[in-house]
């Protein structure tokens, strides 16, 4: 029932993040917003961090790492996906994010925290294939749409996301996920105030709706906040390849609600280039899965 609870939660607050986003970028600014969305998350995680009593204090060395951290996770990521949804849609979000892992497998590679796996380039080169298709689309719509511009902004996004998650590991070993999350974010939330004083003529909340406060809660206490900590508590009760391997449904998820919640079209070249990633990330999962219990069968024998 536990495990059941987790993953449902997980889920609910992975596949409607970017209908939540697309429903209030359509409200409140999104360069106003990623800095409220953020900056409250941040205010709930330094309480956690005051209550169990974390220091600031860490090495000299690190200054420089949490400062890319906290460019990373809040003027990058969060301008790239607010802006970047704010132009295309909630189903081509669900699909870019899709891809995290393999370009934080990508990533992790190049700064050698993973070794180049030829079983995995079928995954990458399927992934691709189908990112090509669904941006094709967008090239010969692109005089009447913005949705090349929102897509390219989806993937920097991603990538900017996927270099979050890869450079933050070493500093959660060293730290704890509390400490490295709460340093990040505040300092995130600082570098981004020029941008949200640049901005600020910008905001109003005379559009917001129900829908759109609805929404800030789940970008905000749902996803930036509470996945966070139950993503880590929940790898006490779910092994991670059986989350990650759960949480690959998420975009499907999207893709159905955002077409009855956000009435957004769903073409074949959408659809093909859909069909054709998915599977390249459920095969770069397979492949994970496989490698991981072969090591187990191995150890066993040993």
């Amino acid at each position: 029932m536990k495990k059941a609870a987790i993953l449902a939660y997980l889920l609910f607050a992975t596949s409607f993040t970017p209908i939540a986003a697309r429903f209030v970028v359509n409200e409140i600014s999104p360069l106003s917003l990623a800095f409220f969305r953020f900056g409250t998350a941040n205010l709930l995680l330094i309480i956690i961090f005051l209550i169990q009593r974390h220091t600031i204090k860490i090495d000299k060395k690190d200054i420089t790492r949490f400062i890319i951290l906290g460019l990373l996770v809040l003027p990058f990521n969060q301008f790239f996906f607010l802006k970047g949804i704010s132009l295309s849609t909630a189903a081509h979000s669900g699909i870019m994010y899709s891809l995290t892992p393999l370009f934080a497998y990508l990533i992790s590679i190049k700064i050698k925290h993973e070794k180049y796996s030829h079983g995995k380039l079928f995954s990458i080169l399927l992934s691709i294939i189908g990112i090509v298709i669904i941006f094709y689309e967008n090239f010969i719509e692109s005089e009447k749409s913005t949705s090349m511009e929102g897509d390219i902004l989806l993937i920097l996004a991603v990538t900017t996301w996927a270099f979050y998650l890869t450079l933050s590991k070493d500093m959660v070993a060293k730290y704890g996920a509390v400490k490295t999350s709460t340093i990040a974010f505040t300092i995130g939330s600082i570098l981004y105030i020029p941008i949200l004083i640049y901005d600020l003529p910008n905001f109003t909340l005379d559009k917001l709706s129900t829908y759109g406060i609805l929404s800030f809660i789940h970008l905000t206490f749902l996803v930036a906040f509470g996945s966070y900590f139950v993503f880590t508590w929940s790898s006490k009760y779910i092994s991670v390849s059986s989350l990650t391997t759960s949480m690959n449904s998420s975009p499907l998820i999207t893709i159905v609600f955002s077409w009855i919640l956000l009435n957004e079209k769903l073409s074949y070249f959408f659809i093909i280039g859909t069909v054709i990633t998915l599977f390249g990330v459920f095969w770069a999962q397979r492949y994970n899965d496989i490698k991981i219990n072969k090591s187990a069968e191995l150890s066993s024998i040993e």
